[in-house]
């Protein structure tokens, strides 16, 4: 991986996880809305405020990363010319329904009332931006695996970008309070899980067409990769619901630092997902399209 792989792969990992967390925050605050006090409601709606200011920013920066990457000179970063083919190449596309998206859900969003439907709009169309590009357009027909990934990534949203605004209930000390938010989002996860999961294999098929590229093919290790770190997040996720949960319902204080360490792994781990969905999509194309 050159210099400028690795950077358009930094910079859209970053893109990734601001803007899938921005929009997941917002669906936290829809469900959990009357379980949450509102100083915490505060606080997650200045992190979407601040996720949203990153993400654009992030992608403006991908742009000016992928028109140097076409002459691979750091002088043309800000040409004219070249960040004008980066932006036609649909990735502006993709930046102008995202900011859209992003401006709507801050708009419909504060401390003091229930997400409006067009902040839930807005997170919806700002989690699926990345659907305007990629390698899904390549596949015919396109819009079976466009749909399907508008699912994935709205599933993907839904989980990761809840556990920043769970760490955030987390600090409370009132562990019925943080065990009604954390019972609350692994009863929705249950079927948010359950469409990322369907959707991804769904996708891994017409993507790979073959399971022997998943160690045979770059394409196919990067998304192996992806595919063990997820396991390791359900794993984490198992062990919020089914252990730390209910001990913190019964008031279990050494339950709240588990729960604590555990989100924090999980947004690690989610991190490494994420920087490994953007080395995918950007380094190799699918075998299925060879």
């Amino acid at each position: 991986m050159g210099g400028w792989d690795a950077a358009a792969v930094a910079v859209k990992a970053i893109v990734y996880a601001a803007t899938l967390c921005a929009a997941g925050a917002v669906f936290f605050l829809v469900y959990s809305h009357a379980l949450v006090p509102a100083a915490d409601r505060l606080r997650i709606a200045r992190l979407i405020r601040l996720l949203s200011l990153v993400a654009l920013c992030a992608s403006g920066a991908q742009i000016v990363v992928s028109a140097g990457s076409m002459s691979g000179a750091v002088s043309d970063m800000m040409s004219l010319p070249l960040l004008r083919m980066a932006w036609a190449a649909g990735m502006g596309r993709a930046i102008l329904v995202r900011a859209v998206g992003l401006g709507l859900a801050n708009a419909g969003t504060s401390a003091l009332r229930r997400p409006t439907w067009v902040a839930v709009a807005g997170a919806a169309i700002a989690a699926t931006s990345f659907a305007w590009m990629g390698h899904t357009h390549s596949l015919v027909p396109e819009w079976p695996p466009i749909f399907m990934l508008c699912v994935h990534l709205s599933a993907a949203a839904f989980w990761l970008g809840a556990l920043a605004p769970l760490l955030v209930v987390a600090r409370n000390r009132d562990l019925s309070v943080i065990a009604a938010a954390a019972a609350r989002f692994g009863s929705m996860a249950v079927y948010g899980v359950g469409a990322l999961l369907a959707a991804g294999l769904i996708l891994l098929g017409w993507m790979l067409g073959d399971v022997s590229h998943l160690w045979n093919d770059p394409y196919g290790r990067w998304l192996a990769s992806k595919l063990a770190l997820v396991a390791v997040l359900l794993s984490l996720a198992a062990f919020n619901k089914l252990r730390l949960t209910p001990s913190l319902a019964a008031g279990d204080t050494a339950a709240l630092h588990s729960l604590r360490t555990s989100i924090r792994i999980e947004m690690g781990v989610g991190a490494l997902i994420l920087a490994a969905t953007a080395a995918l999509t950007t380094l190799d194309g699918p075998p299925s399209l060879d």
